[in-house]
């Protein structure tokens, strides 16, 4: 193997800071990773329903949207 095919290899393999630094803050501790797990558990129970008035509020506000981007 010539020098030349092993720099453009070995250039190809650099790991810098900014990367080790990023992969830390993705990953979770495994305390961290049973908490998140037991969160998105609980949240996935929770059914929410809104009320008729919020529903017909909503309703309101995105026809008089409509409205003001048809002028």
């Amino acid at each position: 193997m010539s020098n030349f095919t092993l720099s453009v290899l070995s250039t190809l393999c650099l790991v810098t800071k900014n990367d080790i630094k990023q992969q830390e803050e993705l990953s979770l501790t495994r305390e961290e990773q049973a908490n998140f797990e037991d969160t998105k558990t609980a949240l996935n129970t929770l059914r929410f329903s809104p009320r008729t008035t919020t529903l017909q509020q909503i309703f309101e506000y995105a026809a008089s949207q409509e409205k003001g981007e048809e002028k």
